[in-house]
C-alpha cells in the first residue's frame, strides 16, 4: 500500500475510470504519487444508465479501492449506483461516496490539510461534503465549448474557480475560454509524452497483427470518435487504395443526435475498406511498439474553419495527448489544425485542413520526410515530458501549501 507521507493527501475527481484509456489525469497523478502525494483517485458512483459500460462491467458489486501506479483507486460498487430520475438518492450517494473517500485518505495523511484535485466542473458538489484546505482544477479540454455544457456546469465551473488555489489549463485556448476569474488565476499546463520509452522502441520488431498489414502504413492511436475529421478519412482512402491506415483505441459512436449518427455511419463504411485496419484498444506498454512500425503518424481531428462559416469547435483548442509520443518516434507526423500545433510544433508537424491538402501531407511524409528531421521531433518530444510537466505542477503545489502557512 501507498505509506503515509509528509505532503498533503489528495483526493482527485475526473469522468473517466483509472483503468480505462491512460489520458494526462493517470499520467499526472500517477507521477504526483511517485514524488510522496498521497492520492486516491476516483470516477464517482456509477450511473445505472451505464450499465452497459465497461467502467461498469470492471467494478465490483461492493466498491473497493485498490493501490494502481502509485495511486489508491477507486472501484465504485455496481450494487448502489446513481440513478438521474430520484436526485433526492442521487445526492445522499454521492455525499456517502465523498466521505468514504476522505475516509480511504485518511489513513496516508491530515486531511486537515486536504487537496481535492477536479478535474471536471461535474464534481463541484463535492467540495462541500470533502471540506478541503485546497482546491485544485485542472482542465484537459474546453468543457464549456461542449454541446454537454449547461447551465448547471457553468455554475459549477464559477464556483470551483471562485474557491481555487490553483486553476490550470492543458492550452492557452482553454485558458482564454475560462470566465470570471479563471483567466487571471489560471496557469498553463500543457500535455507531454513518456518520451523515452518509445525512443527506445524505434527499431523494434512490429506486433504480429501489425506485420500482416502491407506498407505503406498510416497511423492514428487514440479515442475513436466524432472530433475525427472521417469525411476525409472516406476520401482519401479511397482516392489511395495503396495506403493502409491502422487505427488503434477505443471507440466511441454511441450516441443518438444527428452529428454521433452521421459520425457512426461514416466509421462502419471506413471499416469496411481494404485498406482499413482497426485493430481495437492495445494495453499501453504495446503502444510504442505499434507506434514506431508505421510510416505516417497521423492527428486526423475535423477542425471548424471559422473563414468558411463553421461555428469554432472546442476540438481546437486541445492538445494531443498522443502529439509528443509521435513525435518521439522520428516519423513524419500530419495533424489538423489544432491551435497549439499551429502556434508551437508546426516546424515537426506537416498541417493539413481537407482531403486533398492531407493526401499531400502524406505523399511528402513519404516521400521526402514530412516537415522537421527525425532529429528534431525527437529533440521537440524530448523537451515535453510528462516528468517536466509534473515538477512544474508538484512546485505549484508545494506553494500553494506553503503560502496557506504563512
Amino acid at each position: 500500500m501507498i505509506s503515509p507521507q509528509k505532503r498533503p493527501p489528495i483526493i482527485a475527481l475526473s469522468p473517466h475510470a483509472w483503468w480505462n484509456h491512460w489520458l494526462s489525469r493517470q499520467q499526472l497523478l500517477s507521477r504526483l504519487g511517485e514524488q510522496g502525494w498521497p492520492i486516491v483517485y476516483s470516477f464517482g458512483p456509477v450511473n445505472f444508465w451505464e450499465r452497459h459500460t465497461k467502467p461498469w462491467n470492471e467494478c465490483p458489486w461492493l466498491g473497493r479501492m485498490v493501490e494502481q501506479d502509485g495511486v489508491l483507486v477507486d472501484y465504485p460498487g455496481r450494487l448502489a449506483p446513481l440513478w438521474p430520475r430520484f436526485p433526492a438518492w442521487d445526492r445522499w450517494l454521492s455525499r456517502q461516496h465523498a466521505l468514504a473517500l476522505k475516509r480511504a485518505i485518511s489513513k496516508y495523511g491530515d486531511c486537515d490539510e486536504l487537496i481535492v484535485f477536479l478535474f471536471h466542473p461535474m464534481f463541484q458538489p463535492w467540495l462541500e461534503w470533502l471540506e478541503p484546505k485546497h482546491v485544485v482544477y485542472h482542465v484537459f479540454d474546453a468543457h464549456n465549448m461542449m454541446k454537454n455544457w449547461d447551465s448547471d456546469l457553468g455554475s459549477y465551473e464559477q464556483t470551483i474557480i471562485e474557491q481555487a488555489d490553483l486553476v490550470t489549463t492543458s492550452s492557452e485556448g482553454m485558458l482564454a475560454n475560462l470566465p470570471g476569474q479563471g483567466r487571471v488565476k489560471g496557469r498553463v499546463l500543457n500535455n507531454g509524452a513518456d518520451s523515452v520509452t518509445f525512443m527506445k522502441a524505434v527499431g523494434s520488431e512490429a506486433p504480429a497483427d501489425l506485420a500482416k498489414v502491407p506498407r505503406p502504413r498510416i497511423g492514428y492511436v487514440g479515442s475513436l470518435n466524432a472530433k475525427m475529421d472521417l469525411e476525409m478519412l472516406l476520401v482519401v482512402t479511397e482516392r489511395r487504395p495503396e495506403w493502409n491506415w491502422v487505427f488503434l483505441g477505443p471507440t466511441y459512436f454511441n450516441g443518438q443526435d444527428p452529428a454521433s449518427v452521421l459520425a457512426r455511419d461514416r466509421w462502419n463504411r471506413l471499416v469496411e475498406r481494404g485498406n482499413v485496419h482497426y485493430f481495437g484498444r492495445k494495453p499501453r506498454e504495446e503502444m510504442p511498439a505499434y507506434v514506431n512500425n508505421m510510416d505516417i503518424l497521423t492527428i486526423c481531428y475535423k477542425i471548424a474553419n471559422i473563414d468558411q462559416g463553421d461555428a469554432e469547435s472546442w476540438v481546437v483548442h486541445g492538445y494531443p495527448t498522443k502529439l509528443h509520443e509521435f513525435l518521439a518516434t522520428g516519423l513524419p507526423v500530419v495533424a489538423g489544425r489544432q491551435q497549439v500545433i499551429v502556434d508551437h510544433f508546426s516546424h515537426v508537424v506537416q498541417l493539413a485542413d481537407d482531403a486533398d491538402s492531407w493526401e499531400r501531407a502524406i505523399v511528402d511524409g513519404l516521400e521526402n520526410g514530412g516537415v522537421g528531421t527525425p532529429t528534431t521531433r525527437q529533440q521537440v518530444a524530448l523537451e515535453n515530458t510528462w516528468d517536466s510537466r509534473v515538477d512544474k505542477l508538484s512546485a505549484w503545489l508545494d506553494d500553494m501549501v506553503k503560502a496557506s502557512k504563512g
